[in-house]
């Protein structure tokens, strides 16, 4: 896994009809996933559930520095050098 990239997935439900309306399902929580692939598994076994077929989704990479959305077990550390400073993701261990 990268750690500087992280994925979401965006899920719209559709309307059936000529001109179909699709609208972002409310979900309890947005996920984040730690790969592109790992979302995209999530994503296929969604789809799978809806049995309609007005589900339609999508998994995008992220910055998870520029979201704030890093996966579980990574954090965002700043290191400053002659009035410069870089943002990095790393792996940190919960304790």
């Amino acid at each position: 896994m990268d750690p500087a990239t992280a994925a979401v997935m965006v899920l719209l439900m559709c309307s059936p009809g000529d001109a179909p309306v699709c609208k972002p399902v409310n979900t309890a929580s947005s996920q984040v996933f730690a790969s592109l692939s790992e979302c995209r598994s999530s994503l296929a076994k969604e789809l799978a559930d809806a049995t309609s077929g007005r589900m339609v989704g999508r998994c995008q990479v992220v910055d998870p520095i520029v979201t704030g959305s890093l996966p579980a077990g990574y954090t965002t550390v700043v290191v400053a050098r002659g009035g410069k400073a870089a943002r990095y993701v790393v792996p940190h261990k919960e304790e």
